[in-house]
């Protein structure tokens, strides 16, 4: 091996590291078995247990807990114990197979004697795994991850014994060819860290096939010193058996309880597979007033798949309602006990699967089987009350997610306070997934019960100690608008108003103005900015909501404009000024006709903004004087409630300038023409990662702890990320992640490649490669983008259009960084804070307003 790959294997190691965190645990064997065998939950814990999100393995009773399955299972035959080479791990390979399809040959007898019992005291039916046999392997897999090499496995468990020939893949393998899909995959290594890093790309290649399942399984083997674990990958990070030594007899039996486990599986949800869905059907609550009522979907689009073997796995998919499906869905009853069909697979439905066919194609989302799907009614089910009204034609965005408990319920809640607003979402229906037995659909059964000592249980494999145990439920949102990526826009002036219509969302998640703050989004990437299929009605977009940040406005003479300003949107041309502030980031007051009333009186300011320290900054000169200009024709009304707003406002430092910077983006939105318009083109989603401002600079968890995509991070969030230390992402960060994500775009863009040279075409592709790669690769292609000269290269039209745009874009959002520290690092109180989060939002918007504006012609002409 070089340097170079043995530098490229340590650093994918590290970045396996630092995904699974300190989430290592491990359990005896006989707890890795009940972790494993289908169950439900306790009679004794029902019902008080069922609305628990995380309900603990000892709350279920396991179908491996049965005595005469313990008193069998001591007595049947068992594999002879195997003593494994420890110097080369290659001539390991067929000898452990051989033991393990031995295991396995001694349980499938066991489960066919008590199949023959009359009745079944198990109730036994089809088993998951009619047939399971190990395999030697060791050569690439027929499909990958993409941008990642082709796997390896040692040893692979599938439905027959392979060839020399077979080819094994992870998703979509082609009945009647010399190939076959992999059911789990054996590991084999003499250090433990290194074997369950490599162990967890199978786990996320198995995720990548098999989206929203519960759990991953892959066996790891360490052949210096004889022992096998069995190693749960989920959504928490890593759930592992205690060594057990298979050179004993006693680590034989143990092997065998822990295979019968997975033996006695029957249904999806025994395999760790939601009941609700098969990848391509879906079934729904109907409605958040109906949720025992169902609607049967189709996916027929995978339109987002995280690529990741721990964390929320999030998969999107587009859909439809259908009545008309294969196999009609049925109504989950406690008390049946009856067992579904055989388990087959089938082809993926995806438009990925139709990829061209080359060496290593990648691995996509299939169906995950054709059993019949099961509705269980959610417990917590949020969205429009009235059931839902689509019909066949209708498409809706599907999202499925395993969320953790800081972020439980959070996206939702976003959604429903600001669904169908501009450049947002429009939310159909959110829920929390159950289990036929009406438990939580989670990771809790695979974690330390809550109140144990962490200790007791934690691996030290990647940390020496171990923060709360990452607990997860499985959520599902769907929302009614369909989309694709920004990379796809037309031309440069279509991403740019694209770009905008996101960012007047990303205020509208804020909820400046409201009584009950909104929330930063702090996950601004290329997957969550989506340019609509079809663009869509909507409010216009105002920020004349900051006069309800005002009190006691009613007893002024500006009550008629102040008291209706949010209603009074400023999309009517006659109260919206025609002309750009002359400055930025330290704009004035607007000008007032000599027809202002002016207030008698000051008011106070409300309860979320708080009593302000008096203070002047030299970065933002604010008046309330009239300028002595004449007012253009048509703008009387828009002074008019300006200059009320801001003789409201006072001289408060931390009010006033917010309201100033209110003025000037409603200015820049109608030069550009946008706040007369109801039409919006593009929206911000996912909000699950997002924190409440009302609380984020207080007592918020999320304050402190960056997060985000890093292709897509600001440099100094991204790279207190990656250190560790704490940091206050601010909505200056969400706007250079802004700033990263439209690069990507241009860059990812098919026009940037179109008719160049290959000079240039190797040029973009080394531009492409960097911005995804480290910090400092990307920070790299970020100054090479800035100081070539555009205008008279080879590149295309797109680039020489936007890369302008970017460069000036960039040199604002630096100079509005050192402001934004200059005023919030003069804050005293959290309400200041939140005034001048909501301040620098506005002018973060209107410099790009008006660059977008400076730059039209130049845009619109690349079209």
């Amino acid at each position: 091996m070089g340097a170079a790959e043995l530098h490229w294997k340590e650093h994918l190691l590290e970045l396996r590291v630092r995904e699974l965190g300190d989430q290592t645990w491990q359990f005896p064997a006989d707890d890795i078995a009940r972790m494993l065998s289908p169950k439900t939950i306790s009679a004794p814990h029902a019902p008080e247990k069922l609305r628990e999100p995380y309900p603990p393995l000892a709350c279920y009773t396991c179908l491996s807990d049965d005595l005469r399955v313990h008193s069998a299972l001591n007595a049947i035959s068992r594999a002879q114990p195997l003593h494994l080479v420890a110097r080369v791990e290659r001539l390991n390979y067929q000898p452990l197979a051989d033991f393990l399809n031995e295991c396995v040959f001694h349980c499938k007898n066991f489960y066919a004697s008590l199949c023959r019992k009359k009745p079944s005291p198990l109730k036994l039916g089809t088993p998951w795994f009619p047939n399971l046999v190990f395999s030697p392997y060791d050569r690439p897999t027929g499909d990958k991850v993409p941008g990642a090499p082709a796997l390896k496995p040692d040893i692979v468990a599938g439905r027959r014994k392979l060839n020399k020939k077979t080819v094994c893949y992870w998703s979509r393998a082609s009945p009647g060819d010399n190939e076959m899909e992999i059911d789990f995959a054996v590991e084999i290594s003499n250090n433990w860290k290194e074997l369950v890093m490599q162990a967890a790309t199978y786990a996320r290649a198995q995720n990548s096939a098999v989206p929203l399942r519960a759990f991953s399984l892959v066996i790891g083997v360490n052949h210096s010193k004889n022992e096998l674990r069995f190693l749960l990958y989920h959504r928490g990070g890593l759930t592992a058996s205690l060594p057990i030594r298979i050179d004993t007899a006693h680590g034989v039996l143990q092997v065998q309880n822990v295979l019968f486990s997975i033996l006695l599986w029957q249904t999806p949800q025994d395999a760790g597979l939601p009941s609700f869905t098969n990848g391509h059907g879906f079934l729904l609550p109907s409605s958040a007033s109906r949720p025992e009522n169902f609607v049967h979907t189709i996916a027929d689009q995978v339109l987002f798949h995280s690529l990741s073997f721990r964390g929320p796995g999030t998969l999107v998919v587009r859909a439809y309602p259908t009545t008309n499906f294969s196999q009609p869905a049925r109504i989950a009853d406690k008390s049946d006990a009856a067992r579904a069909g055989t388990h087959t697979r089938a082809e993926p439905v995806t438009e990925e699967s139709q990829l061209a066919q080359h060496t290593f194609p990648a691995i996509v989302p299939r169906r995950y089987h054709a059993q019949q799907l099961t509705h269980v009614r959610p417990h917590a089910v949020t969205g429009p009350g009235h059931a839902s009204s689509a019909t066949g034609d209708d498409r809706f965005v599907l999202k499925g997610s395993w969320q953790d408990k800081p972020k439980r319920g959070l996206e939702p809640t976003v959604y429903d306070r600001i669904s169908g607003h501009f450049g947002v979402p429009r939310h159909r229906i959110s829920f929390e997934v159950c289990r036929a037995d009406e438990s939580a659909f989670s990771n809790a059964m695979f974690l330390p019960p809550p109140d144990s000592a962490w200790a007791s249980y934690h691996w030290p494999l990647t940390a020496m100690t171990a923060s709360e145990p990452d607990y997860r439920t499985l959520s599902v949102t769907a929302t009614e608008d369909e989309g694709y990526s920004l990379e796809r826009c037309t031309d440069a002036w279509d991403l740019g108003l694209c770009t905008l219509h996101c960012l007047l969302g990303w205020l509208n998640y804020m909820k400046i103005g409201d009584a009950s703050p909104g929330v930063l989004h702090r996950d601004i990437s290329i997957g969550n900015l989506v340019k609509l299929v079809n663009p869509r009605v909507c409010p216009p977009f105002t920020t004349r909501v900051v006069a309800n940040l005002l009190k006691d406005v009613q007893d002024t003479p500006a009550t008629d404009d102040l008291a209706n300003a949010p209603a009074r949107s400023s999309s009517d041309p006659q109260t919206v000024p025609q002309s750009l502030p002359g400055s930025r980031h330290t704009s004035s007051a607007a000008h007032s006709s000599g027809s202002t009333v002016v207030p008698a009186k000051r008011p106070s300011v409300s309860a979320q903004v708080g009593s302000a320290t008096k203070k002047t900054r030299s970065d933002a000169p604010v008046s309330t004087k009239d300028s002595g200009e004449s007012e253009p024709p048509g703008q009387t009304s828009a002074a008019h409630f300006w200059g009320g707003v801001k003789t409201a406002a006072g001289q408060d430092p931390y009010l006033l300038p917010l309201v100033v910077a209110a003025e000037r983006l409603e200015s820049a939105l109608a030069t550009l023409r946008v706040s007369e318009s109801t039409e919006c083109k593009a929206i911000l989603i996912d909000a699950d990662m997002s924190a409440f401002l009302g609380e984020y600079l207080t007592t918020s968890t999320h304050a402190g702890a960056p997060s985000g995509t890093p292709e897509f991070m600001s440099f100094c969030a991204r790279s207190a990320m990656e250190k560790k230390r704490p940091y206050v992402q601010s909505p200056v960060d969400d706007l250079f992640s802004f700033w990263y994500t439209v690069l990507w775009a241009t860059l990812f863009n098919p026009d940037a490649l179109k008719d160049v040279d290959d000079r240039t075409l190797v040029e973009v592709n080394d531009w492409r490669k960097d911005i995804a790669g480290t910090m400092a690769e990307r920070e790299s292609a970020v100054r090479y983008l800035t100081i070539e000269d555009f205008s008279s290269s080879a590149h295309s039209v797109l680039l020489k259009a936007m890369v302008p745009l970017l460069v000036k874009w960039d040199t604002s959002l630096a100079q509005l960084r050192t402001q934004f520290l200059r005023a919030f690092n003069a804050c005293e109180e959290p309400c200041q804070k939140l005034l001048v989060f909501h301040r620098f939002a506005y002018e973060g918007v209107a410099d790009y307003a008006e660059l977008l504006y400076a730059d039209r012609e130049a845009l619109q002409a690349s079209s």
